[in-house]
């Protein structure tokens, strides 16, 4: 009977932690956003190779890919004609077997201290920024362990940070 206590002591314990870690990850909802409050139009745009999609505002134009840019894992460009601005999506491969907190880990290596943990459309991200490469970013693990990152500059134009956290919260899984 003491045996059987002890475990089920420590099964409760297990499950008081895991939901104590779960509900310290923010969530971010597309639903929450009012995007039609902004009056920004956008557009959706999937990409079937990592089963995500990503609204876009309409004064972005879906820009060809470079044959470097797409050996450097970039599947996605978004930039204003101007060329003032950019979003990013990219995959790079090599990291199979890779974890959420490893890619946080490796992240922090590299000297960011804002990486911060956030459950986005019930998918596990990382959001940071790198402020020498003016920078913010979005970053998952794909199942087999590889990294998908959706990358926004400049990050110190507070506009287009502000259009930047929009599209972050748009990011999910396709349909």
């Amino acid at each position: 009977m003491k045996k059987f206590l002890v475990t089920l002591m420590t099964l409760a314990l297990l499950l008081m932690l895991t939901v104590a870690s779960a509900e310290s990850v923010p969530a971010i909802n597309w639903a929450d956003v009012n995007v039609e409050s902004t009056g920004i139009a956008g557009t959706w745009y999937t990409f079937d190779n990592v089963a995500l999609k990503i609204w876009v505002p309409d004064i972005f134009q879906d820009m060809d890919l470079t044959a470097e840019e797409a050996e450097q894992g970039i599947f996605g460009k978004f930039a204003p004609a101007d060329q003032t601005a950019a979003i990013f999506a990219s995959y790079h491969q090599g990291q199979e077997g890779a974890t959420m907190d490893d890619l946080i880990s490796t992240i922090k290596g590299n000297g960011v201290k804002d990486a911060e943990r956030v459950l986005l459309n019930g998918l596990d991200a990382v959001t940071y920024s790198m402020p020498e490469a003016d920078a913010m970013y979005v970053a998952f693990v794909t199942e087999s362990g590889n990294i998908v990152q959706f990358s926004f500059m400049p990050a110190s134009d507070e506009g287009f940070a502000a259009v930047a956290q929009i599209v972050s919260a748009s990011i999910m899984a396709e349909e």
